[in-house]
């Protein structure tokens, strides 16, 4: 007979999980001197030109937040701003140190993770792949119903 889970110790460790998870995201975060705001800027952008209108419908920010987050980024040289023919638009795009910083930060945080789950089998690794993709759609079908 399958032994009752508590479901605050669920809790309990999902939490502990999300700290560790932070903890370990700021680690490799501080090493490129980025922030979480700027790589999901950065993710936001990617390839695309854009405006500050767009990358804040895209972020869902307000739209100071993103002009000071954006005004770091060009000050960094990781964001390129340009004006297109009408002057009133300024135009955002990643530098090519950008890309590559954020191609070296997503290779880092996939060979620290690969490291910690060095010691696990595939079934296992493959089991967890499987209940967090359960959990992510039980979540999500949780918070449309709210």
């Amino acid at each position: 007979m399958p032994q009752k889970v508590d479901t605050n110790d669920l809790l309990v460790k999902l939490t502990e999980l999300q700290m560790l998870y932070k903890a370990m995201s700021q680690n490799i975060m501080s090493e490129y001197d980025l922030s979480a705001s700027a790589l999901n800027l950065i993710a936001i952008l990617g390839e695309e030109k854009a405006t500050l209108k767009a990358i804040t419908e895209l972020s869902q920010l307000d739209k100071s937040t993103i002009s000071r987050q954006m005004n770091t980024l060009v000050k960094k040289e990781l964001v390129l701003k340009t004006t297109g023919e009408d002057k009133r638009f300024a135009y955002f795009t990643l530098s090519d140190n950008a890309k590559s910083l954020y191609i070296s930060y997503n290779e880092t945080f996939k060979k620290q993770f690969s490291e910690i789950l060095a010691g696990w089998t595939e079934e296992e690794k493959h089991l967890l792949s499987v209940l967090l993709g359960r959990l992510n759609r039980s979540l999500t079908n949780g918070m449309n119903s709210l």
